[in-house]
C-alpha cells in the first residue's frame, strides 16, 4: 500500500498537508483509508493469542458517588457495586428508583446521615448518594478493535500520559457522547478510573470502554496495522485541524496537560495538527483540545458506532 509522502515535523509545515490528495472542494487534501498492514514480504501479522480476561483485584474498592454515577452503575455495571449509600429521610423518584434497584441486583443498600456521607465522601458534591465500587477491569483495546466494522467511521481516544482525574473524566464523557469506540490511557504515569473520574464522566466511565496499556509508540503502530490513521494534537504545529479533513478511522492522541504529546509519540503520529489560537494563553486545557478534535470527527462523519456491548 502506498504511504504518504511525508508527515510533518513539529513547528513547520512541508506544504503538501503530507497526506494525499482528495476531491474536497476548495483544494483540502484529505486521508486515503487504511488497510491492514503486513509484514514485509507480504506475510500477516500473526493471529493474536487469546488473553484470560484480567479479574479487578477482590481485595480493593473505589467510591463513587453523585446521582447519574451511582444509577449509571446500577443500571449498567451492578456487579462492580458492592453498598449503596443513600441520605436518611430523602423522599423522592430518585430513592424510590435506587430502591428498587439494590432490591432486583441483591445490593446492600444503607440509609446514612449526611455526616456520614459528607465523611465518605471527602466533602464532595455527593447529591445524597455513594457506592462503593470495584475496580473496573480494563479493557482489551485489540477486543474492542476487532469487533468494529472495519469499512465503517471509527474513533479511538488515545490519552499520552494525562495524570489529571479531572481531564481524564471530561475526556471519557465527551468520547462517549461522540460515539468513540474506546479510550486508551498508559499503565504508568497517567490518572487511574476512581471516583473523581466517574463523577466527572457523569457516569460515562461505566458505559465506554477504557483500555490502558504499557506502551503508547507501539498501540500507534499496531493501530495503524488495524486501519487507523493517528493524528496528534500538538500546539507547536503550524498544521491546523481545518488544514485537511480528519480520516474516517481515526486515533486522536492527546497529550499530558503541561507536557503536551512526548517527543516519541508526536514522531510516531501520521500528522500532528493544532487548533489557531489568538490569546496570549498558549494552550487549550487538554480535556478541551480532545473536545473539539472528537467533535471535528463527528461533524464531518456524525457519531461513531460503538461495538456491540
Amino acid at each position: 500500500m502506498e504511504r504518504p509522502a511525508e508527515k510533518n515535523n513539529r513547528g513547520r509545515r512541508d506544504g503538501r498537508g503530507g497526506l494525499g490528495r482528495s476531491a474536497r472542494p476548495g483544494g483540502k487534501k484529505d486521508f486515503a483509508p487504511r488497510q491492514a498492514w503486513k509484514n514485509p514480504g507480504g506475510r500477516p501479522f500473526p493471529e493474536r493469542r487469546p488473553r484470560p480476561k484480567r479479574a479487578a483485584p477482590s481485595g480493593s474498592e473505589d467510591l463513587c458517588w453523585g446521582r447519574n454515577p451511582v444509577l449509571t452503575l446500577l443500571q449498567n455495571r451492578p456487579e462492580l457495586c458492592r453498598k449503596v449509600f443513600l441520605l436518611a429521610g430523602a423522599q423522592d423518584e430518585f430513592r424510590d428508583t435506587v430502591t428498587c434497584l439494590c432490591a432486583d441486583r441483591r445490593i446492600p443498600l444503607d440509609l446514612t446521615e449526611r455526616d456520614e456521607l459528607e465523611r465518605l465522601t471527602g466533602g464532595a458534591v455527593h447529591q445524597g448518594v455513594a457506592a462503593r465500587v470495584a475496580p473496573i477491569p480494563p479493557a482489551d483495546l485489540d477486543d474492542v478493535v476487532d469487533a468494529l466494522d472495519p469499512q465503517a467511521p471509527a474513533l479511538v481516544v488515545l490519552l499520552d500520559h494525562c495524570q489529571d482525574p479531572h481531564n481524564l473524566g471530561a475526556v471519557i464523557r465527551t468520547a462517549e457522547v461522540a460515539g468513540a469506540a474506546c479510550v486508551v490511557c498508559q499503565n504508568d504515569r497517567s490518572a487511574t478510573v476512581n471516583g473523581t473520574v466517574v463523577k466527572t464522566s457523569a457516569g460515562a466511565a461505566f458505559r465506554l470502554p477504557v483500555a490502558r496499556v504499557i506502551n503508547v509508540g507501539r498501540t500507534v503502530e499496531r493501530l495503524k496495522h488495524k486501519g487507523f490513521w493517528v493524528v496528534g494534537l500538538d500546539h507547536r504545529t503550524d498544521e491546523t485541524v481545518w488544514s485537511s479533513a480528519l480520516p474516517e478511522r481515526l486515533a486522536l492522541v492527546v497529550g499530558s496537560e503541561g507536557d503536551g504529546i512526548s517527543a516519541l509519540t508526536a514522531k510516531n503520529c501520521d500528522k500532528l495538527v493544532s487548533f489557531p489560537m489568538a490569546g496570549r494563553t498558549g494552550s487549550l486545557n487538554a480535556g478541551v483540545a480532545a473536545a473539539l478534535g472528537m467533535f471535528e470527527w463527528v461533524r464531518l462523519y456524525g457519531c461513531g458506532a460503538r461495538a456491540p456491548e
